[in-house]
């Protein structure tokens, strides 16, 4: 049997609007061990995957495979709980992975969806009869498996006997109805889907939201000076729109993260920070309000630089033992102005304080290593560090974002976390949005946005070797062209270009 890790739903958006087996199984990290069983693979090879006898089959394996979870002993349980305290304890991260295991395990059971289950089930079915299974004696598998043998028991006594037709073979009519329901019934959807726009149309949308966010840093950081309460619900609605505008074009947004003004950093970083943490909770799939509130901390967790005298901020040169030391109280000033505002979720507080620990134990302010590190504060020091290594700074020149890439893969579990890092570097692609490529026309030019297979897709053309002057901006598809490529990556600076100075066509 599979050893399962309940922990692993911590954060994971689970509300699935419709009954999909397959679904079930990624998020319970099954699949292939389902899908390889013996009585599983015999069935799918007879009849194909989409047959309701396969369906129910892999519901019976799936619930085998969790009965050593099933028959363990649960968190008790709590009417008080809330999932929007974003996890602030060890048992309420492990309560809220619980409650979520128990919802897929109903959705096995009855062939339902989560939405459906959530709203034909009362409470104290969904969270609190369960959790007494193991101090009562009784086994939560086979409490489930009962509920599955009774759903589907005159189905396979049918196909059993040969009696089934045609129609059989596919998910019944009243499971389609449901999932046609739950799909387009308002009273099961949370959000409504936002449709996606083409890159050109939501630049502009980024840029002025890129604005913004300075302006809203650099307010919020001036009237927290003369002793006003940090305005969390202003942060909020921005961050919200943040999401919003990713959902629409997730490439118009990394592209304006590359606009930079040394006069501005610090704010800009702040808002870049907040970008690139939206991207990287998406690409871990998380639930919306965890993208919004990881996306609030890494654009709070650098307000105490804004504290730091500004001509050591803008020192050229190596700062001496005495600097660095202020540097790092940049972590007490932004926890004062944290403290400001009421209601902080924690999480924010973790990407403050630990988004420049290390996993080796080298980093500040309290040298934790490895899992005493929380997942938030390493995606903070990722982004941190990524933004930061791309941004021109006083004392230092921007890499490439391949070479940036590359240098925090090196440091990989000892500097970041090795598995975060791996799933931001591949979400970002090979060659990622804002990279100065030349083609092989003769071309410089900007990596505005990736294809599926996250390969560059449109390149802003604007400088020509041959000449060596720039030339009218030109978009180019080359995803679509098979007569262009890219033959090297280049570090604009080299040629006088900048990034942001393109995007205003």
């Amino acid at each position: 049997m599979a050893k399962f890790d309940v922990l692993a739903l911590y954060g994971v958006n689970v509300d699935f609007a419709y009954f999909n087996i397959f679904e079930l199984l990624d998020v319970l990290s099954l699949k292939d061990i389902v899908l390889k069983s013996d009585r599983v693979a015999s069935l799918v090879k007879k009849h194909g995957r989409k047959h309701r006898i396969v369906s129910i089959a892999i519901r019976q394996v799936a619930l085998y495979e969790l009965k050593p979870f099933l028959d363990s002993k649960f968190l008790s349980y709590d009417s008080s709980f809330q999932e929007l305290s974003f996890g602030q304890t060890d048992n309420e991260r492990r309560y809220e992975a619980e409650d979520k295991f128990l919802l897929i395990c109903f959705s096995l059971a009855l062939g339902k969806s989560i939405v459906s289950i959530k709203h034909l089930k009362n409470t104290e079915e969904l969270a609190k009869f369960p959790r007494e299974f193991f101090v009562k004696g009784k086994s939560l598998y086979q409490y489930f498996r009962q509920i599955l043998n009774d759903n589907t028991r005159d189905y396979v006594l049918s196909y059993k006997e040969g009696k089934l037709d045609a129609r059989s073979e596919s998910p019944s009519d009243m499971e389609r109805q449901e999932s046609a329901q739950a799909v387009t019934s308002p009273k099961l959807i949370d959000t409504p889907k936002i449709e996606g726009v083409p890159f050109a149309k939501e630049v502009e949308t980024a840029l002025l939201l890129m604005n913004q966010g300075v302006q809203l840093i650099r307010e919020e950081v001036g009237d927290a000076l003369k002793g006003k309460a940090l305005n969390l619900t202003k942060v909020a609605g921005f961050c919200q729109k943040l999401s919003d505008s990713y959902d629409r074009n997730p490439y118009a947004l990394l592209a304006v993260r590359h606009i930079q003004n040394s006069d501005q950093y610090v704010a800009q970083h702040c808002v870049a920070c907040a970008i690139l943490a939206c991207h990287l909770a998406k690409a871990l799939q998380l639930e919306p309000r965890y993208v919004q509130v990881i996306s609030m901390g890494a654009l709070l967790f650098d307000l105490g630089r804004f504290k730091l005298p500004e001509a050591m901020t803008k020192k050229s040169g190596k700062l001496t033992e005495a600097e660095f030391q202020l540097t790092r109280r940049h972590l007490n000033f932004g926890e004062t102005i944290l403290a400001s505002a009421e209601n902080v979720p924690k999480v924010i507080y973790q990407m403050l304080w630990e988004h420049h620990e290390r996993p080796d134990g080298a980093g500040y302010p309290q040298g934790k290593a490895e899992d005493e590190i929380s997942v938030y504060g390493s995606i903070g020091a990722i982004v941190d560090a990524y933004d930061s290594l791309t941004s021109e700074q006083p004392h230092k020149a921007p890499l490439t974002p391949v070479d940036a890439l590359e240098k925090m893969s090196r440091e990989s579990g000892l500097a970041f976390d090795q598995k975060l890092l791996s799933l931001f570097k591949k979400s970002l692609g090979s060659v990622p949005v804002g990279s100065c490529v030349q083609l092989n026309n003769g071309r410089l030019g900007f990596v505005l946005t990736l294809n599926s297979q996250l390969q560059p897709a449109l390149v802003r053309q604007v400088y020509s070797l041959s000449s060596k002057s720039f030339i009218a901006p030109i978009d180019l598809a080359i995803n679509q062209n098979s007569d262009i490529w890219i033959v090297n990556i280049v570090l604009p600076s080299d040629f006088g270009l900048t990034f942001g100075r393109h995007l205003y066509i």
